[in-house]
């Protein structure tokens, strides 16, 4: 049984980091392992522990049902109300109108204020979930969804015209080794750290995207192909210059680029395309640098 816990456990992760699934549940494996040493869990196990916390869409989605059922309500107060008033204007002497109205008219106020106020919250929650959803839960530099929605905006541009546009891919030299000697967490580490020192050496203009477990792309939006080549030459300067600790542990990364401009016409998968054909010319040979396609 404990054998086959384990198996289960490693096959899982090694099917998630193939499929580019990230980030890992390791903290299942964590859960798996005690589990496989200590048979007590099992029956003390919290079944919590095997459960994820409600994700952001589904917690979103419960405000958004909260909210709207709020506004129903709210609603049918208001007509309610409004078919009271009626009624009681027809009846009602003209000294009374004035304080019925007025007390119609503030009840009214309050009411279409607190539903105001529900959903600009909710409006908040939902462009904070959008945002998030463009987002690398790890390294938390943008992800491959974002990748595509702004390539696509800024590749219509270029249908008939060539673009000052440039695409990077940035691929961690010899990562599964960082993974087989250190371990996964130290590999996540390693993901954040150089994502970190990335970002710091790119224009405010530039953006760096997450495409898939180590591999990074970097679009220069309004830039010569001179600049991006100096950046990225920085990048790739600073990175294997870098020792990054992790506990008691000192990583030593390095990492291939290719960088490809952009043509008239390009799509998405040319333009990185050539990206990566430019990389792997990097890898092919001694690997710690960059190639322009």
């Amino acid at each position: 049984m404990e054998e086959i816990i384990k198996q289960i456990s490693k096959k899982t992760l090694d099917d998630l980091e193939k499929a580019h699934k990230l980030p890992f549940p390791l903290y299942y494996k964590e859960v798996f392992d005690k589990i496989a040493y200590d048979e007590k869990i099992i029956d003390n196990l919290n079944p919590k522990l095997l459960c994820l916390e409600p994700s952001l869409n589904e917690l979103i989605l419960q405000k958004t049902e909260e909210t709207l059922k709020d506004i129903t309500n709210t609603s049918k107060d208001i007509k309610q109300n409004s078919k009271q008033i009626v009624e009681e204007i027809e009846t009602t002497d003209a000294e009374e109108l004035k304080s019925v109205i007025l007390e119609f008219s503030l009840d009214l106020m309050k009411k279409i204020n607190k539903m105001e106020e529900k959903i600009s919250s909710l409006e908040e929650e939902l462009d904070k979930a959008y945002k998030e959803l463009l987002i690398d839960p790890l390294t938390k530099v943008y992800n491959r969804k974002a990748l595509e929605k702004d390539l696509k905006v800024l590749l219509e541009k270029g249908k008939n015209k060539d673009l000052d546009l440039m695409v990077a891919i940035v691929d961690i030299d010899n990562f599964k080794l960082i993974n087989d000697k250190f371990g996964h967490l130290v590999g996540d580490f390693v993901l954040v750290k150089l994502a970190q020192i990335m970002k710091t050496l790119i224009r405010k203009t530039d953006k760096i995207y997450r495409y898939g477990g180590d591999e990074f792309i970097i679009v220069f939006n309004r830039s010569t192909l001179l600049n991006a080549q100096k950046i990225i030459e920085r990048i790739v300067n600073k990175i294997s210059k870098t020792a990054l600790k992790y506990k008691d542990n000192i990583i030593k990364v390095t990492i291939s680029a290719g960088l490809a401009q952009h043509r008239q016409g390009d799509t998405m998968d040319s333009l990185l395309k050539r990206a990566d054909e430019a990389m792997y010319k990097v890898k092919s040979q001694n690997k710690n640098g960059y190639n322009t396609y």
